[in-house]
């Protein structure tokens, strides 16, 4: 028997609808910026996932220490560390499908914590409209899962849209 992957295929999701929409994503920001204790007493980065019912889900990343040279030094080839960013990422978001396997449901999972881990702030969301603006926001760069691209596409401006929340101008889109 062969496991449902279909959880894991990007579609339509229905996205709550909130009023406070701008004060979710601020907390989000807040919150990707902040050092969170873990059991074992010491701090680590995390990575901040807003779901489409809109609950902020907290993934703490290992420490610098626990990364090899090979891991730090491939993640500061993509993005230096040394001048810190705040990356946006629209991503399959769906809360059973992060549940199931988190790395199903967002495949370069690892390079986001990594990039937390080495000093970026990192949110993800699932880029619908009603948050568009509000998930770019101050973004100096967005990071799209290209299986979103359909998805986004069936939303009229949306790189504009992004474009103009961001503080940088840099989209990638990620193959899976």
């Amino acid at each position: 028997m062969t496991a449902d992957t279909s959880i894991f295929s990007p579609k339509p999701i229905a996205v709550d609808i909130r009023p406070d929409v701008d004060q979710i994503f601020d907390s989000a920001r807040k919150a990707a910026n902040e050092l969170r204790e873990v059991e074992t007493g010491l701090f680590h980065r995390q990575v901040i996932i807003i779901t489409p019912g809109r609950l902020m889900v907290s993934k703490v990343c290992p420490l610098e220490e626990d990364l090899s040279r090979d891991e730090i030094s491939r993640l500061s080839n993509l993005l230096p560390p040394q001048a810190p960013k705040n990356i946006a990422v629209i991503a399959y978001t769906f809360l059973e499908a992060l549940k199931a396997d988190i790395m199903q449901a967002i495949p370069f999972f690892w390079y986001l914590l990594g990039f937390a881990t080495l000093g970026h702030s990192v949110w993800i969301f699932e880029g619908d409209k009603s948050a568009l603006a509000a998930g770019c926001k101050d973004a100096d760069i967005l990071i799209v899962d290209a299986a979103m691209l359909p998805l986004l596409e069936e939303q009229e401006g949306w790189r504009d849209i992004a474009l103009q929340m961001m503080r940088g101008n840099e989209i990638k889109i990620i193959a899976r």
